[in-house]
């Protein structure tokens, strides 16, 4: 399962709204600049962000799992659509935390009680050679999306 999501302007959101398998034409382009990827890092992220591995009620959970849920599943449920004040409010969030506070809830043990996927949590140097990575890449694309007023298409598949 990779998450990647896609940062739109309204009338593109609209026009996937309308046309929710237009989803799987996001899935298939490559483009760096409105597009970020975390890999297999969502649930680890997620775990950091929230304390679980599930959705939360919390706004840190937008951040992976934020918006609307729209279209058909793709694998871990269907596409979601966070709108552009989410989006600014996940921006923001993102950039007050950094990377000490993820040092501080990185707990391996635990995320391997939890069974968070993929089950690689053991493994050394984890938080700095992927975690954290990949969230610096959501910092820049969350910014970029806020700065723009855009929403974000969230993809779990």
């Amino acid at each position: 399962m990779i998450w990647v999501a896609y940062r739109r302007d309204d009338a593109d959101v609209q026009a996937i709204l309308e046309n929710p398998e237009s989803v799987d034409e996001l899935l298939e382009e490559d483009d760096d600049e409105t597009s970020v990827e975390v890999d297999k890092a969502w649930h680890g992220i997620h775990w950091l962000l929230t304390g679980s591995g599930n959705p939360t009620d919390s706004p840190s959970s937008d951040v992976i799992f934020g918006g609307q849920p729209f279209g058909e599943d793709l694998g871990f449920g269907p596409a979601r659509m966070l709108s552009a004040p989410g989006v600014r409010r996940v921006a923001a969030l993102l950039a007050s935390l950094g990377d000490d506070v993820f040092r501080g809830r990185m707990d391996s043990a635990a995320m391997q009680r939890a069974e968070l996927y993929p089950e690689i949590w053991d493994e050394e140097n984890l938080l700095d050679e992927y975690l954290l990575p990949a969230l610096q890449r959501l910092r820049r694309f969350y910014k970029a999306a806020a700065e723009a007023d855009q929403s974000v298409i969230q993809t779990l598949c």
